[in-house]
């Protein structure tokens, strides 16, 4: 992520995009002052009714949640300068995408945070309002994963232990590492500073037979039969629960039992082994909101 978001209060669509809300724009030119947030809020829950037959009363399942609709009302003003070429500008910045891109919201309690949303174009009238510089204009995007995340990728290298095992067992490995980037043997506390479980990206890197991932909060473990030479990676996504060799050959089937999990809020104990090897293992991963 390389979004530049420092003023508090501002929007910003892809690490590149038009800044909105800020006080002034590209090149002091028009910018945008937004009025009114839809979306980022709690995300709307995919519920299901059904009655209690014979007696009153009903069920209601609302475990998951839908994907978000996002919308920013706002005035565009044009600061003096030609209005339409940057309402064009708008609308190449928030023209279709065939993937989620990322949309940057920075608030001064909690600082810069990032959805990451398909956006949905830019709406407008041609009113009377353009003869003076200004023009109500509307943003709309949809983010198909609800979660609001930390704009930093946390990531933690895990060393080979030296045996397969589950359970907790102590002394506990030092240093643990509480975000940002860290290294230590055995095992470490992954820590999720949302408040909602968060998904993870899980890299072996080779040489490793039979790479193993524990958690050892949940009691769940992730063992791969499969044996990486020392140019070798396999890149496991707990969250579209996917894995892929060395970036394109799905080896989905090496996955002994489907033990799926995410990231707890809070800490998390993970565990790296193997029957064999000197290979490593990455975490990473962004904190998650609701």
């Amino acid at each position: 992520m390389t979004s530049l978001l420092t003023v508090p209060w501002t929007f910003q669509l892809l690490d590149t995009g038009v800044v909105l809300n800020n006080d002034t724009g590209p090149g002091g030119g028009p910018w945008v002052d937004i009025e009114t947030v839809r979306g980022l809020d709690s995300a709307p829950f995919r519920e299901t009714k059904r009655d209690h037959e014979g007696v009153d009363g009903g069920f209601l399942d609302a475990e998951f949640e839908q994907g978000r609709d996002i919308t920013l009302d706002g005035t565009v003003y044009a600061n003096g300068s030609p209005i339409e070429p940057f309402l064009d500008l708008l609308k190449s910045n928030y023209e279709p995408q065939t993937s989620p891109v990322p949309f940057y919201v920075i608030d001064p309690d909690v600082g810069l945070r990032v959805l990451f949303v398909k956006p949905r174009g830019v709406r407008y009238d041609w009113t009377t309002a353009r003869r003076y510089g200004t023009e109500r204009v509307q943003f709309l995007a949809y983010a198909e994963d609800p979660r609001i995340y930390d704009a930093n990728l946390s990531s933690a290298t895990l060393l080979i232990g030296a045996t397969i095992t589950t359970g907790l067992s102590f002394p506990l490995s030092f240093n643990f590492g509480f975000g940002g980037t860290s290294t230590t043997l055995d095992g470490q506390f992954i820590t999720n500073a949302g408040n909602r479980p968060t998904p993870a990206i899980v890299t072996f890197n080779g040489p490793l037979d039979t790479p193993t991932l524990i958690n050892d909060t949940l009691g769940l473990t992730l063992q791969f039969n499969i044996v990486l030479s020392a140019t070798d990676q396999l890149v496991v996504d707990l969250g579209n629960h996917t894995v892929r060799l060395n970036g394109t050959a799905n080896r989905r089937g090496s996955l002994v039992a489907p033990n799926w999990f995410l990231l707890s809020k809070g800490a998390t104990f993970l565990r790296f082994r193997a029957a064999a090897g000197t290979g490593t293992m990455v975490v990473t991963f962004r904190s998650a909101w609701r």
